[in-house]
């Protein structure tokens, strides 16, 4: 949701009254994907003694999900306050190699694991770039890739490499009337075709890695595309093609009457985006397109079991429109007022309380997982996609 956070006091939490917020242990887990995730963008309080990053992972773990989503960015250490600022670092992948963390996390048994990847050389893309800059963003994204098809193969990974919100940089961060300026857009078409075109030639050049990656561009204004006017989606998609568009769709989830606007809206939005896109050889999915953000706060109008229907309508119209994912904002909250009051978008609250829309993940990801076992057991293969499809709305219908 934001990239910055709030300053807010940081809390550790070791008394008893939190002891039903430490992780759980991990099952296995069914080599499928299950659709639904959530995220660990950030991070203001813990209840163990493990870093931020790997207590957030081992609660996305324990509650039965294979898909993590973290940043990987020049602010790692305010996203993830306990990491050590080093200002030798100088591109994304001495992030990962240096930072013991992060490694702990991606080692970890996790199957899809997407992450923000800006940029740590200094180029400032979002205006005409020399021949000099646009080397120095290829080779950073370059090294990144190699290094995961290198590193990682034999573990069945798939990593999903983009942005945040890029409607907003585009924009401005909050700035949804601004027209962007064609200077502005050619820039970013640029920084997506060059980040695009590392990806490939590093996979091109590592043929033998069973690594999956692929590389995603982020959009959040496309109700303004579908008008005609510009945005990501309208005016610089085409000219990318990348190998998904993840979409951020506060914009499209909200205020809804019943569960069919939301479904209807939702997948007109999902059509609009996947008109601009050319097709693609080796994309695994049926489907380009998926939610990358969605979630809803808790308030005086919107309670915890408001917040838990309306996750499930999500998760629900995201099974039924073929997208490849659905992924929650998030597992702990980092979205405060000016006030410093949390917004309440998590599955764990600042008290440790599991709310009700975590134990729809963790009932969804259990009855899901047995029946993907006892089909593998009876069938001697996974259901197709359509077949999981099908019995995950009946299970989450249940729940």
């Amino acid at each position: 949701m934001k990239p910055i956070l709030l300053p807010i006091v940081f809390l550790t939490l070791f008394t008893s009254g939190w002891t039903q917020a430490i992780p759980p242990k991990s099952y296995k887990l069914a080599d499928y994907n299950f659709v639904a995730g959530t995220q660990m963008i950030g991070a203001k309080y813990k209840f163990t003694k493990d870093s931020y990053l790997v207590e957030q992972a081992k609660q996305i773990r324990g509650m039965g999900s294979n898909v993590l989503k973290i940043t990987l960015g020049k602010n790692y250490f305010e996203s993830y306050p306990d990491l050590v600022k080093d200002p030798t670092m100088r591109s994304t992948v001495e992030i990962l190699k240096g930072q013991k963390e992060y490694r702990k996390i991606f080692d970890m048994d996790f199957k899809y694991i997407f992450m923000w990847v800006h940029t740590l050389t200094g180029v400032k893309w979002l205006k005409p770039m020399s021949d000099q800059d646009k080397l120095k963003i290829y080779q950073e994204m370059y090294d990144l890739a190699e290094h995961l098809l290198r590193e990682y193969s034999g573990s069945g990974k798939t990593f999903m490499i983009g942005n945040w919100e890029g409607d907003w940089l585009l924009h401005g961060v909050g700035k949804p009337n601004v027209n962007p300026s064609k200077e502005r857009i050619n820039a970013m078409t640029d920084w997506f075709k060059i980040r695009q075109a590392a990806i490939d030639d590093a996979k091109r050049k590592n043929p033998t890695s069973d690594v999956g990656l692929f590389y995603y561009v982020e959009v959040n204004l496309v109700k303004k595309g579908l008008q005609g006017r510009t945005c990501i989606t309208e005016s610089v998609l085409e000219n990318v093609n990348p190998d998904m568009v993840s979409y951020s769709s506060y914009e499209s989830i909200k205020k809804h009457p019943n569960y069919e606007s939301l479904k209807s809206t939702v997948g007109e939005l999902m059509d609009y985006i996947e008109s601009k896109l050319k097709p693609k050889e080796n994309i695994p999915f049926k489907r380009r397109v998926f939610i990358g953000e969605y979630g809803y706060q808790v308030s005086q109008r919107n309670t915890k079991e408001d917040q838990c229907r309306e996750t499930k309508d999500v998760i629900k119209a995201s099974l039924e429109l073929n997208l490849p994912f659905a992924l929650h904002w998030e597992m702990y909250n980092n979205e405060y007022s000016d006030k410093g009051e949390s917004k309440g978008m998590s599955l764990i609250n600042e008290e440790g309380e599991k709310k009700p829309v975590y134990y729809l993940h963790k009932n969804y990801y259990k009855k899901t997982n047995e029946y993907l076992f006892s089909y593998m057991k009876k069938n001697g293969r996974y259901p197709s996609t359509s077949e999981f499809r099908i019995k995950a709305v009946d299970i989450l219908d249940s729940l």
